[in-house]
């Protein structure tokens, strides 16, 4: 099976994700800040995790 070509937007995806299923909280209580104030690092962070997710997914889950 070919691999699916990676979304652009995996990282704010995953990351609203993450919002919708915890009410839009964060893990101690706090609204989450908008994508875009994140800052640099930890969108990065939130891209890389995603990407390991997508990776796995393409691969069936082999990881």
């Amino acid at each position: 099976m070919a691999q699916q070509p990676i979304p652009a937007d995996l990282g704010p995806r995953a990351y609203a994700a993450y919002g919708e299923a915890t009410g839009g909280l964060t893990h101690d209580g706090r609204r989450m800040p908008a994508w875009e104030n994140l800052g640099e690092q930890v969108q990065m962070a939130w891209t890389v995790a995603a990407r390991a997710i997508w990776d796995s997914a393409q691969d069936g889950g082999a990881r």
